[in-house]
């Protein structure tokens, strides 16, 4: 995102730490682009990202798992409508991700690479909105198997 373009009140949740109200851009691309899991798997699991769009609050939450990037959920405060980023149709293979203290099994098309995740990030804080250079699905509507 270069300095043209405005960005939104945003309030960053770090994984274990204070929270950041309007990050730079550049503190963001640096965690996306080059923090490990030992930034990103502590306290929370997962960072997330949070604006007003109208009179909703949206965030987007970014856990990452090594190596297969990132997960991205999309959703608004009192709503259980969330959208995940999805890399592939292929659900078979699974791994375990941590969010909140609890651990999930998710399949690895979930999983995005860096620069898309960080392609997310900068919509998101252009707009709030989710990227339209990812596929999303709802998360209630995908079907996996448990287990690896």
């Amino acid at each position: 995102m270069n300095g043209a373009k405005e960005m939104r009140d945003i309030k960053y949740r770090t994984p274990n730490g204070p929270d950041i109200t309007n990050p730079t851009m550049e503190m963001l691309r640096e965690k996306i682009l080059h923090g490990d899991e030992k930034y990103w798997c502590v306290g929370s699991g997962a960072g997330s990202l949070e604006t007003n769009l109208g009179s909703e609050t949206v965030s987007l939450s970014l856990i990452l798992k090594e190596p297969y990037g990132f997960l991205l959920l999309y959703g608004m405060d009192d709503s259980w409508d969330d959208f995940v980023s999805i890399s592939s149709a292929d659900f078979s293979t699974t791994v375990e991700a941590s969010l909140g203290g609890n651990s999930w099994i998710v399949p690895t098309g979930f999983f995005v690479s860096r620069q898309k995740a960080l392609e997310a990030v900068e919509e998101f804080c252009r707009s709030g909105q989710m990227s339209k250079s990812l596929t999303w699905g709802r998360l209630a509507e995908q079907q996996w198997a448990l287990g690896n």
